[in-house]
């Protein structure tokens, strides 16, 4: 039931710390309309009937959706192999974004075989159509996005990937924020990054193919 997963999912985000109270949205794609998380309510309290449709051209079929709904919207216009997303402000990764690091760089090797590089996509109001046209130029090559000065973005082929991705995105964000303070930083060579990304397959990764040349090796 879309609307179940949506409601829980939001729910374990405010649990996570990923979100405050009035941030924040996700959204699960069913054809030719999505479900997303309401605006205006608190997000410790949305309930499965309190979930929005909105269809993919673009008309809002029930309820109120987030204001994000058309950041969702273009994604999925654009990627037809997307059929989750999640917006979050998780704070290592909205503090890079903030500081204009992205999460480009091989660091971590679960991050480079799970979550492939990280761009940061320059700022736009939110809820807008612009913020949204900019996303959607990122998304045609990465899945997951890092918003100036805003949030995170993960995409998927189901909110359970969706959701474990946001959990690595911050995770590395985290880790690369501690690395930073110490002020060492071992980054992947290509060659290392060629076997970490071999094993995707193993794991049973469908998602977009990554290439050595798709990350960034001087920070």
């Amino acid at each position: 039931m879309p609307e179940k997963e949506v409601a829980e999912a939001i729910i374990h985000l405010y649990r996570r710390g990923f979100i405050t109270l009035s941030e924040g949205n996700v959204s699960i794609r069913d054809g030719e309309r999505f479900f997303i998380t309401p605006g205006g309510l608190r997000k410790d309290r949305v309930r499965p009937e309190d979930i929005a449709v909105v269809g993919l051209d673009g008309k809002i079929i029930k309820g109120k959706p987030s204001s994000e709904y058309r950041l969702h919207l273009a994604i999925y216009r654009i990627r037809n192999d997307i059929n989750a997303i999640v917006h979050t402000h998780p704070p290592f990764a909205v503090a890079l974004a903030v500081s204009g690091i992205s999460l480009e760089y091989p660091v971590l090797a679960e991050a480079v075989t799970f979550l492939g590089p990280v761009p940061i996509v320059p700022f736009e109001l939110p809820s807008t159509d612009a913020l949204a046209e900019r996303a959607g130029e990122f998304i045609k090559k990465y899945d997951n996005l890092l918003l100036e000065n805003h949030g995170a973005v993960t995409t998927a082929e189901n909110l359970d990937l969706g959701l474990a991705l946001m959990e690595t995105l911050e995770h590395t964000a985290e880790v690369l924020w501690k690395a930073l303070f110490i002020g060492r930083i071992k980054i992947f060579d290509r060659s290392e990054v060629e076997k970490l990304l071999s094993l995707r397959k193993t794991y049973g990764l469908s998602h977009r193919p990554w290439r050595a040349e798709d990350f960034r090796y001087n920070l």
